[in-house]
């Protein structure tokens, strides 16, 4: 049982760091003189083109319409993406260092003891980015009547349906 759990949990620790092993490649190529990524070349940490991230569904002209999105709710809604997005872009991108630092102590067979405050750093860090994000959520949500969160929330589900998606991303 003792191996198993174990097992598991090595297993967990080392989800994350595939998705970010070509972050990781990138810098020990650039540390070593290899040239940076040109203008126009792809980067692994980019989304690819026409995927640049979810629409603003109460800007876009299309799903304003199909939600009955007045003009009052479309700015009330893009005040407060406006007014979270510093907070979101500082817990992001600080996650994203302490997921990279946290990578490295593995890479490196840093002890036991250094890893796990490090992934007590990483989560706390996770944690702060979800809050920031449903906080924000919720507070477009307060703004749409009953009708418009259920005709958001129908949509958001068929869109994930169509994905192949379960929970996650996009707006609730």
């Amino acid at each position: 049982m003792a191996r198993v759990l174990g097992w598991a949990c090595a297993a967990l620790l080392f989800a994350g760091v595939p998705a970010r092993a070509a972050v990781a490649c990138e810098a020990s190529q650039q540390r070593a003189g290899a040239p940076a990524h040109q203008k126009g070349d792809k980067r692994p940490d980019q989304p690819p083109p026409g995927r640049e991230g979810p629409k603003k569904w109460w800007i876009e002209p299309e799903l304003r319409a199909e939600l009955g999105i007045t003009d009052q709710q479309s700015a009330a809604i893009d005040q407060v993406w406006q007014k979270s997005l510093p907070q979101r872009t500082e817990t992001r991108d600080r996650l994203s260092k302490l997921e990279a630092a946290l990578e490295k102590m593995i890479l490196e067979a840093a002890d036991e003891a250094t890893v796990t405050a490090q992934l007590d750093r990483v989560e706390a860090a996770r944690s702060e980015a979800s809050k920031a994000r449903m906080l924000m959520l919720y507070r477009m949500n307060k703004l749409l009547t009953q009708e418009q969160r259920a005709k958001l929330d129908a949509k958001v589900k068929a869109m994930r349906e169509r994905d192949g998606r379960r929970g996650g991303g996009g707006p609730r």
